[in-house]
């Protein structure tokens, strides 16, 4: 029997791995798109997966902690007119990610949960060489850890004020990809604080 097309839904959750599961559950027929920083040539993916044609419901999952605006434009279409046995599940950790025109046209269930987040372990005031060193010297987290400690980070930056470009925002989407996909905590937090440290010995030439 056919079926139509469903109108698309955007999940906000603090763990996309294990939404992605839930839905594998939910629907047997499906197809996964989950980068981290998902790209134009992830959307051209999707795209090329909605026109394959199916007999029963499909679900595609588009998932990611960051998404390419130009990425979204480029699903746009396609998400406000899926083909027919078409589900498209958009799945992020916030609402900030997706654009206005994917928003107004989906549904959102925000699956979150409260975390609590702790201020970094060294105190982004008074960052130095030595202080960077003797961090990452004994540094064995594992990714879960990473990823928590990438968090505290960007939160001690909120509260302390230091204000970062896009480029250096980018770092933080670049670190978050390398833990996901199992690197090494040292190197990740080493490129992330030095980069702080330039930025601040920058503004304080001015």
């Amino acid at each position: 029997m056919v079926m139509e097309s469903s109108i698309g839904e955007i999940i906000l959750t603090n763990d996309i791995a294990f939404e992605i599961e839930s839905i594998k559950l939910d629907y047997p027929n499906n197809r996964i798109f989950f980068e981290s920083n998902f790209k134009i040539d992830n959307a051209r993916a999707v795209i090329d997966e909605c026109h394959i044609s199916s007999n029963t419901l499909k679900c595609i999952v588009i998932a990611g902690d960051s998404f390419a605006p130009q990425a979204q434009n480029t699903l746009l279409k396609v998400l406000e007119e899926p083909p027919t046995n078409i589900k498209f599940i958009l799945i992020t950790k916030s609402k900030n990610a997706i654009l206005p025109t994917i928003l107004s046209r989906m549904i959102v269930f925000d699956r979150k949960i409260a975390v609590q987040r702790h201020n970094f372990d060294i105190d982004l005031n008074t960052l130095t060489l030595a202080s960077i060193r003797d961090y990452i010297k004994d540094l064995n987290y594992s990714k879960e850890e990473t990823r928590n400690k990438i968090e505290d980070l960007l939160f001690s930056l909120q509260k302390t004020n230091i204000k970062l470009n896009r480029n250096e925002l980018d770092c933080f989407s670049d670190a978050i990809s390398q833990c996901n996909s199992g690197g090494n905590a040292k190197y990740i937090f080493l490129v992330l604080l030095l980069m702080i440290l330039e930025n601040k010995r920058r503004v304080n030439k001015w």
